[in-house]
């Protein structure tokens, strides 16, 4: 065999195997080594080949698969992650606060984007919800030419609540606290955003927007205001190289003048267990001005992990001055022994609780592996300031104006991709509610998800 029939074997060889190259990064090579060991190249030759093929993957992007799908240029300045979630809840009610109240199975969430960076500078992020309607839930695009100084602009997660801010994929229970209310924490926003880490550790926030959620643009041009929206955390324990711990603390506050108020009159609260809706504002007169403030705090030493929050928004129209506020403490321990640091992340997005990664993925041979979480936690919602005769916004009387709620929760985490979840939610209502003498409400959720 003359040597240009034997490159041409080589070649062909070399093709078939360049589709999983990127993947298995010593699959070339070993081919090349494989055909001079029988002979059909000689070392030579093998030589030529090779640097020939190490001359292509210069020029070559890369294609891999870690929690998503993600592509990336030769430079590895630009790049694409495609990843999506999907999460199965099942829930079941005692049914003593509301007969209406069914129990059922739902798709809770089913979320499909894009995102990443291109020239290394501009970042973007697109996704789309499917669950039981279709709408756009993030699209929004990043200047990042200083770390320190970040732009985004669009529809965005705000900075504003630890537990906000943390994804839905990775909060401590099926749901989250009552301090995740549209009143008390501004989530998904339209507008424009500074944000950026001027030291390791430390993260703030300066938002400018709507202030009446997603895909929602402003009423009346005349009488509108923005919503102002500040948020700085730090997390110590970053700070200071503490290995194995986190010490988060944080301080968030917004703030609207002359809002509309037929779109701030909902307020509309349910319970943990996503079960009776228990409050709503109703009524309002005159104009309406609303000021948000609140505390975050998260510790983790090793399997185990304390966080709480507190926020308290007043709203000041005309007539009255009224206030709503509400707090959880949540602690949580890892039972197979995995550090709540390693799921803790610093960034310019603000410090947040991330993947849970098992030491050991389960095996369903012999049933080993896989992370156990327990969690117990508090809140409460106190609209106490709202009646059903006072000035300015009242509740139906068919409400109730406080409600306390304890949940446990029990989480299997077979890899870092896939979660199962059951909590059994306990709420008292402070007066009984939907015209009836019930004052209480008992839940069980489970949760099947998978993300990527």
């Amino acid at each position: 065999m003359n040597i240009q029939n034997k490159i041409l074997v080589g070649a062909v060889a070399l093709a078939t195997a360049s589709i999983s190259a990127n993947v298995y990064a010593d699959s070339t090579q070993d081919l090349i080594d494989a055909l001079i060991t029988k002979g059909v190249l000689t070392e030579d030759e093998g030589a030529l080949l090779a640097k020939g093929r190490n001359a292509e993957k210069k020029n070559e992007g890369k294609v891999g698969f870690k929690n998503g799908f993600k592509l990336e240029s030769p430079d590895g300045e630009s790049n694409m992650k495609i990843s999506g979630r999907v999460q199965l809840d099942g829930r079941t009610f005692d049914n003593e606060a509301s007969d209406d109240v069914t129990d059922t199975w739902d798709i809770r969430r089913a979320y499909l984007g894009v995102s990443g960076t291109f020239n290394k500078y501009y970042g973007y992020k697109i996704n789309g919800s499917f669950g039981s309607s279709t709408t756009l839930d993030v699209a929004q695009f990043d200047l990042k030419y200083f770390k320190p100084a970040q732009l985004r602009f669009g529809q965005f997660k705000t900075p504003m609540s630890l537990e906000e801010r943390t994804s839905s994929r990775f909060i401590n229970f099926t749901e989250r606290s009552y301090v995740n209310n549209g009143i008390l924490t501004t989530a998904k926003q339209q507008g424009v955003m500074l944000f950026g880490t001027p030291m390791k550790g430390l993260n703030y926030g300066l938002a400018m927007v709507n202030g009446y959620g997603q895909n929602v643009d402003m009423a009346d041009a005349d009488d509108d205001g923005f919503k102002y929206i500040a948020h700085v955390d730090a997390d110590l324990a970053t700070m200071n190289k503490w290995k194995n711990k986190v010490f988060h603390v944080g301080f968030n506050y917004a703030t609207q003048d002359n809002a509309d108020i037929s779109k701030l009159t909902s307020g509309s609260q349910s319970t943990l267990g996503k079960g009776q809706a228990f409050f709503e504002l109703a009524d309002p007169t005159g104009e309406l001005d609303t000021s948000t403030f609140g505390l975050e705090f998260a510790g983790a030493n090793g399997p185990f992990k304390v966080q709480a929050e507190y926020a308290k928004t007043e709203l000041d129209t005309d007539a009255n001055n009224q206030d709503i506020n509400a707090y959880y403490l949540e602690a949580g321990w890892l039972i197979s022994g995995e550090s709540y640091a390693d799921s803790y992340k610093s960034s310019s997005d603000g410090g947040k609780f991330d993947r849970i990664k098992p030491a050991q993925a389960f095996n369903p041979t012999n049933f080993t592996g896989g992370a156990w979480e327990l969690m117990a936690g508090v809140s409460k919602f106190d609209a106490s300031d709202v009646t059903t005769t006072s000035a300015g916004f009242t509740r139906a009387a068919t409400d109730t104006s406080e409600a306390d709620s304890w949940r446990v929760g029990l989480k299997f985490i077979p890899d870092a991709n896939t979660r199962i979840l059951v909590n059994y939610i306990n709420t008292d209502f402070d007066t009984a509610i939907n015209s009836t003498t019930n004052k209480n409400e008992k839940a069980l959720n489970v949760r099947m998800q998978y993300d990527f």
